[in-house]
């Protein structure tokens, strides 16, 4: 619990699929980086499909075998989340897209913003 009375809660899905994101990013084997932190396939397999909480020590070492900082793995569940993560992980999708669909990224972004605006605004005077 943190001061306050707040409880963190861990996104153990987007933990697990951040962590195989950044696995085949780096082209590791599920079995390869569960020998490479110690652990069994299945285990290794349970925590990236949330069907087990990994330990912060697990995390860490995950994290050091896949060369990546600890808020790369877990900033789905940060309150403060690091927009820099989400912005170089755009930039890697735009990187590899084709020209046809990068073509139309700006009118979908545009749209998204719209639709979230409009659903926040809704919300919002549903509560009012």
């Amino acid at each position: 619990m943190l001061n306050g009375g707040e409880t963190v809660t861990v996104n153990y899905e987007d933990l697990g699929k951040r962590i195989r994101r950044k696995r085949s990013e780096n082209h590791i084997s599920q079995a390869a980086l569960a020998e490479m932190i110690q652990v069994s396939v299945q285990h290794m397999s349970n925590v990236e499909n949330a069907k087990t909480k990994a330990s912060l020590e697990t995390v860490i070492e995950i994290a050091n075998a896949l060369d990546c900082s600890l808020d790369e793995l877990v900033c789905g569940s940060l309150k403060k989340q690091s927009r820099q993560i989400y912005q170089d992980e755009v930039a890697l999708l735009l990187e590899v897209m084709p020209d046809s669909e990068l073509k139309i990224m700006p009118d979908v972004l545009k749209n998204i913003d719209y639709i979230y605006r409009t659903g926040v605004k809704s919300a919002q005077k549903e509560n009012d």
